[in-house]
């Protein structure tokens, strides 16, 4: 059992800076598409600048996300594991 609690800690401590990554990449598409409005206004680029600024960065940040949401099962599923055996 203490070995479960090893590896709960440490899949808990890789979700935390998952997660943390997380909120650093969604803040960087925030500012992406907030320059990315700026220059649309500015040089009259058309609506569609703006969707492709938000399609580019969600696929370049795609494999963070996804490393989240499988770490947060993994959390889950070790969480209820725990629990089984107590």
């Amino acid at each position: 059992m203490n070995e479960l609690d090893d590896q709960i800690a440490e899949t808990l401590q890789a979700y935390r800076k998952a997660r943390m990554r997380l909120f650093l990449n969604l803040g960087f598409v925030v500012a992406c598409c907030v320059a990315a409005s700026g220059l649309r206004a500015a040089f009259g680029l058309p609506p569609a600048f703006l969707s492709v600024v938000l399609i580019a960065t969600i696929l370049l940040f795609s494999p963070e996300i996804f490393r989240f949401l499988r770490l947060k099962n993994e959390l889950q599923r070790l969480e209820r594991l725990r629990d089984q055996d107590s």
